[in-house]
């Protein structure tokens, strides 16, 4: 089974419902209700449904993406993904990935 793996500070997120999608750079393949494993230090920690996967523009993500992404603002994602991937540029692509626990 394919799985989505984590930080560990995303975790208590994704479990209270507040994280519902995940934003990786590059254009990733997330097939439409596949059931994948979450995990966090390659450790399973939930199940989830794949509900739908959408390739954007760094400079398309907006506040409605942040926030199901469990971040306060557009300003505070891409802060994250900066830290998380280095240089991002606004012309990148990225995949965002929305999911739902089961």
């Amino acid at each position: 089974m394919k799985s989505i793996n984590f930080d560990e500070e995303y975790v208590d997120l994704i479990l209270s419902g507040r994280k519902k999608s995940t934003i990786r750079k590059g254009i990733k393949s997330y097939e439409m209700g596949k059931i994948v494993y979450l995990t966090a230090s390659s450790k399973p920690f939930a199940k989830a449904r794949v509900k739908k996967a959408v390739v954007k523009r760094v400079k398309e993500l907006n506040d409605d993406d942040a926030i199901k992404d469990g971040f306060e603002s557009k300003e505070d994602l891409i802060k994250a993904l900066k830290r998380i991937y280095g240089k991002i540029d606004d012309a990148d692509l990225v995949t965002v990935i929305h999911f739902e626990l089961i």
